[in-house]
């Protein structure tokens, strides 16, 4: 597979006959002999009385298979004039090496294959120098651009890969209808590349893509601003995509370069679908980016410990009600988490004056809301989204087997995104259980008969969700220590002992696993009263996720200083 260059994208009638533009005698173009690209059949295949056989797909123009149109060329070139192989070849032994390369390389420019021809491959004193030198000095062949790979591969090994329908409450499932369609030039494709080129810089060999990247970015900020401003771009799914996608080049950027995140894209797309209005959200595509915007404005209101409701309300109205799946539904229960921290936080981080009684009760009890309607959303989960512990993941020595896995324990999900979105959830349950302990112990005197039952309840559900995230960690990063977001042949994965893991499911995992686990392994590094060692292991999980994403600073996962009740009976 090799990038042959701009090709043309007429219908295939008109590619197979080879129409192009034909130069006039004024110098003007005369359309009369181009492919018009109309649709359904071109003016071409019309005027001719032909059926017009449609269009190729852009990808398959640009990254098409060139080896059968190379082999017939140098095949016609054998039949035109069969001594010219014997006669290059015997000319190399009598040519100076420099003096060769030259010669192959001015005039017509070709692209080495990197591959001697056949009589070249003589085992003979005279030429082995030669040869040598050949293979030292001719590239092996010439690759596509940085930011060309970059795309093809972030849309094969993260846009194109198969997921349940369920799990959708992101946007990148909806970027290649719009993509397609949109200019090379355009807002959404450079924000393409520019996340792209972020996410392939991941790798230690391609770390210079991240640096390449931020050119991209820069030039997708400057059309953004013209785009908001236009009446007619500012309305566009094309838009508010590319605002997505810049937000996620962010997070990522954010979590390599351990800086924290504005949040400024969420807040631009919060803006731009409330300016859309309700009659530019009717279409299926334009529901499920609105409900993107919803999930990433929540993500940020959690970790700012900002406020949702207001913003909640804005999107509800302009979003269809019957647009509803597992995945959007445990958004809108998260969104009163942020409420929840946003009300609790600054009672308990203010000690001048020290929090009352009264309002430590009313955390205790706002959590106890917010947990129970977080316990409902388990029960409304798919069947096929319930987890299954694999057994044949730990024919390992034990020493690797402590690297790889908690407690001889790695579970199985339908897909790496399925897997995020159960993580989500016991993140969010995490976060109540902490303030509610934290809200409990500041109490004086300790409330220890009154509330036993709550804080022993808290502190096992504490262990038993810190337990699934681990467990959860074997089937997102499998075996894998070092490589950047590329699958390789020689990471393990957990499998049901039946069938192997897919490759949809192994460049998933190798591209986003590790991403998807940096918060629920933050978020469990905090708790109190785990197992003896396990929090050190989670901490060396956030260390070989830096090492295979290259993250340049640590992952701050600070001990949680928060006041708690004593860990009764301790955890063996």
């Amino acid at each position: 597979m090799v990038y042959g260059g701009k090709p043309s994208t007429g219908c295939k009638n008109c590619r197979r006959r080879k129409i192009k533009i034909v130069q006039r005698g004024d110098g003007k173009s005369d359309n009369r002999f181009q492919c018009d690209e109309q649709r359904p059949a071109c003016t071409q295949c019309t005027n001719t009385d032909r059926v017009c056989p449609g269009y190729a797909h852009l990808f398959d123009l640009v990254l098409r298979d060139q080896t059968e149109s190379v082999t017939r060329k140098a095949q016609r070139r054998k039949k035109r004039d069969p001594a010219a192989v014997r006669t290059t070849a015997t000319a190399a032994a009598d040519t100076p090496n420099n003096a060769l390369v030259v010669a192959g390389l001015s005039g017509r420019q070709q692209r080495p294959s990197g591959r001697l021809p056949p009589s070249a491959h003589i085992a003979s004193p005279a030429n082995s120098g030669y040869l040598q030198s050949l293979q030292l000095q001719l590239p092996k062949s010439f690759q596509d651009a940085p930011e060309d790979q970059a795309v093809n591969a972030f849309f094969h090994n993260y846009v194109l890969i198969p997921r349940h329908p369920y799990s959708r409450r992101g946007y990148l499932d909806c970027l290649l209808p719009i993509y397609q369609n949109a200019r090379h030039d355009s807002l959404l494709s450079l924000a393409t590349t520019a996340i792209a080129l972020a996410i392939e810089g991941g790798s230690p060999s391609t770390a210079h893509y991240r640096q390449l990247s931020h050119s991209f970015f820069g030039k997708a900020l400057v059309k953004t601003g013209r785009a908001i401003r236009d009446p007619v771009e500012s309305v566009k799914d094309e838009t508010l995509m590319s605002v997505l996608l810049l937000s996620f080049y962010e997070r990522v950027l954010a979590t390599a370069d351990f800086k924290p995140i504005s949040g400024v894209h969420d807040t631009g797309a919060v803006a731009l679908v409330k300016y859309r209005g309700k009659e530019n959200g009717k279409s299926e595509l334009s529901a499920r980016l609105l409900l993107a915007v919803q999930t990433q404005v929540v993500d940020h209101c959690i970790q700012t410990a900002a406020p949702f409701a207001k913003t909640s309300a804005d999107l509800d109205t302009l979003r269809p009600d019957t647009f509803e799946n597992a995945a959007s539904r445990l958004t809108s229960l998260s969104a009163h988490l942020s409420d929840f921290m946003a009300y609790a936080n600054p009672i308990l981080h203010t000690f001048q004056p020290f929090p009352s009684k009264e309002q430590l009760m009313s955390i205790v009890e706002y959590a106890g809301e917010v947990e129970a309607r977080l316990l409902t959303w388990p029960d409304t989960v798919p069947p096929d989204w319930h987890w299954k512990t694999s057994h044949t993941f730990d024919n390992f020595p034990s020493q690797e087997r402590k690297l790889f896995m908690w407690n001889h324990r790695a579970d199985l999900y339908h897909d790496i995104w399925v897997a995020s979105v159960w993580n989500s959830y016991r993140g969010t349950m995490l976060m109540i259980q902490y303030l509610t302990l934290q809200a409990l112990g500041m109490l004086n005197p300790p409330p220890l008969s009154r509330f036993a039952l709550r804080i022993v309840t808290a502190i096992n559900r504490v262990q038993d969700i810190v337990d699934d995230i681990c467990g959860s960690v074997p089937f997102n990063l499998g075996t894998k220590t070092f490589g950047g977001p590329s699958d390789r042949s020689e990471v393990r994965y957990p499998d049901d002992g039946i069938t192997k893991p897919s490759s949809d499911y192994r460049k998933s995992a190798a591209g986003l696993g590790g991403w998807f686990m940096v918060e629920p392994l933050k978020i469990a590094g905090k708790a109190i009263c785990l197992r003896d060692g396990q929090q050190d292991w989670i901490l060396k999980q956030i260390e070989r996720i830096q090492r295979i994403y290259t993250i340049k600073k640590p992952i701050d996962v600070p001990t949680s200083e928060m006041p708690s009740p004593r860990c009764p009976g301790g955890r063996g």
